[in-house]
């Protein structure tokens, strides 16, 4: 089998042009070179180099046998990137920031598995809404987010991000209100109601939607807790716009229903995380992508 540290000896030649050039690049001494090239033009059965002047060339032979070199470099390079990232996570830190629904639904699973991989890693989590979560990226307080975006509330563009799914909005009615058996409903047939509303971007995502509808939503209630949203509707106080991932993450409440509007609408799940992210942060999200 070929000699690795001889092929990469061969690879610093032909990129510097001389033995004693790359004997230098290498740390190494020009007799040590020549005698690593030696070795490996025995084991090919074949001149690898030939001097022009004082350069030192290929042969083609050699050229041949150098594409080899460089992409056995480059794998080792990235097998040192990965042996580091892997030392740097026998200890260090991952906080994150989610907002409610996902940390209730998604999170846990993933989480758990990071901590039973990194169990040296200290794990942090904030659950905030998505602005505030940002905020606290920015500012060097968390070191991931996972936030939620829709045409009115776009995502942040300072901050590269990657898409996890989308979750759709629904219309929570009373089960005893005239609307509830349809297979969908019209937004501008909720024109009159009462609206109960949660976070800013989930009113700020409302009011788009009713905006499009023709209407000017009446919020009689905001309540970021979407138990008590629900619980309010089934007393027919009002009705909302929930997503299917924030119903999931509640236990049924009797007394209400949930009916897609038309147009649907839905918000973008992403995750947001520096570009120079801790290697812990780079791990997580790694695991969150390829798990979803």
């Amino acid at each position: 089998m070929i000699d690795v540290e001889r092929l990469l000896i061969l690879r610093e030649v032909a990129r510097h042009g001389s033995k004693a050039a790359a004997a230098r690049a290498l740390q190494l001494s020009e007799p040590t070179v020549a005698h690593h090239l030696r070795a490996l033009e025995r084991r090919a059965g074949v001149p690898l180099t030939m001097r022009a002047g004082r350069v030192t060339r290929l042969t083609p032979t050699g050229e041949a046998l150098v594409q080899h070199a460089d992409a056995i470099a480059a794998s080792l390079e990235d097998a040192e990137r990965s042996l580091h990232r892997h030392a740097d996570l026998q200890v260090g830190q991952l906080r994150i920031a989610a907002f409610t629904s996902f940390c209730a639904t998604v999170l846990p699973r993933p989480l758990a598995q990071f901590a039973h991989t990194y169990p040296g890693v200290e794990i942090g989590l904030e659950e905030t809404e998505t602005d505030p979560a940002l905020d606290l990226l920015r500012s060097g307080a968390a070191d991931l987010v996972i936030g939620f975006s829709d045409a009115a509330t776009p995502p942040p563009v300072d901050i590269p991000t990657v898409p996890l799914g989308r979750d759709e909005y629904l219309a929570i009615l009373p089960e005893t209100h005239p609307l509830a058996g349809r297979a969908a409903i019209d937004m501008g047939a909720l024109a009159h109601e009462r609206w109960i509303s949660g976070c800013v971007r989930c009113r700020t995502h409302l009011v788009a939607h009713a905006d499009e509808a023709g209407f000017v939503p009446h919020i009689a209630f905001v309540t970021e807790d979407y138990i008590a949203a629900q619980r309010l509707i089934a007393e027919g106080l009002g009705v909302a716009l929930l997503t299917r991932m924030a119903l999931d993450a509640s236990p049924a409440i009797p007394g209400i229903v949930a009916v897609p509007t038309r147009p649907d609408t839905y918000r973008d799940i992403f995750l947001a995380l520096p570009r120079d992210a801790a290697p812990a942060a780079e791990a997580f999200a790694s695991l969150l992508v390829t798990g979803l």
